[in-house]
């Protein structure tokens, strides 16, 4: 039964994580100047290197995660990226943990964690990481 649940869980966490990247790498490439704009603003320099390989790592990572190719490659790759992300906010802003109705960043480590345990678990079964029998799905 175990294995069962193991199995299942990447695949929901592949599913969840990768349509959350998805959604959010989607904006940053439609909008690469703008959000060069910001990342230089907060001292990533250049702006729009860091927008692009953000933007790309965010979307090509999400729709690697729901084919479950490359998952722990992208999952290392992004988890560095949200704990940067989580750092910017909690020292940089000051924003606290929670916030109420408005986002924290709570958010980011909820996050941090779900691509930590996709890491470990790593793409699991249905997925190209398996059926390609790569070691670093």
């Amino acid at each position: 039964m175990v294995v069962f649940g193991v199995v299942w869980a990447s695949v929901a966490l592949r599913i969840v994580l990768g349509v959350e990247f998805i959604v959010h790498g989607y904006p940053k490439l439609k909008d690469v100047r703008g959000t060069a704009g910001f990342l230089e603003g907060l001292g990533f320099k250049p702006g729009m290197f860091w927008a692009v390989v953000l933007g790309l790592a965010e979307f090509v990572g999400g729709l690697a995660f729901l084919t479950g190719a490359f998952t722990r490659i992208f999952a290392a790759a992004l988890t560095i990226s949200m704990l940067i992300a989580l750092l910017v906010k909690k020292f940089k802003w000051k924003v606290s943990f929670s916030k109420g109705s408005d986002a924290g960043w709570e958010w980011d480590w909820l996050i941090v964690g779900g691509l930590i345990a996709l890491f470990f678990l790593g793409s699991g079964a249905y997925s190209v990481d398996q059926y390609m029998g790569w070691i670093w799905g």
